[in-house]
């Protein structure tokens, strides 16, 4: 419970500031029950970015899906903040896989590369999981070993939380 910020946002409020519902908002978040104040546009929010981490699956039913449609559900609602910092994430995990896959596809000659495919395709099957799981709790995180290419700003959902 961090109590300093209670009473500053008390203070802002009684000074007109803010609205009662941005004092109630920032009061929850500020006592840790942030969990709780949900809005449902915020849980459709994450489920769609759970979708769109889920979707490069299709991937490994018919291969150009895996990019195709994680990017189609990107830029319908690319607008959003947080689903358009998920779909940097998926894309960064997409383009960096990729990359890997060419790279253990050279080594199918020294016959390593076809291990390291295996071990590729099931560390994607992890790290997409894993990804959707955290997109699921609001989390924006690059995958591990995913390669920036384009840049993620973990605190984009609470800043679009923030916003009256």
């Amino acid at each position: 419970m961090d109590l300093e910020k209670v009473e500053k946002l008390n203070e802002l409020k009684e000074k007109g500031m803010i609205t009662e519902e941005e004092y109630a908002k920032a009061k929850a978040k500020a006592l840790g029950a942030s969990g709780s104040s949900d809005t449902p546009a915020d849980l459709d929010n994450r489920t769609y970015s759970m979708l769109m981490h889920f979707a490069q699956l299709c991937g490994f039913i018919l291969p150009m899906c895996g990019w195709i449609v994680p990017l189609i559900l990107w830029i319908i609602k690319r607008e959003d903040p947080y689903i358009n910092e998920q779909g940097k994430v998926v894309f960064n995990w997409i383009i960096s896989s990729f990359i890997y896959f060419i790279i253990c596809f050279i080594l199918w000659f020294i016959v390593i590369g076809i291990f390291l495919t295996i071990a590729l395709g099931i560390v994607s099957i992890i790290f997409i999981v894993i990804g959707a799981i955290r997109a699921k709790d609001g989390v924006i995180q690059n995958y591990p070993m995913s390669i920036s290419f384009f840049t993620i700003d973990p605190d984009a959902a609470s800043a679009a939380d923030d916003t009256p």
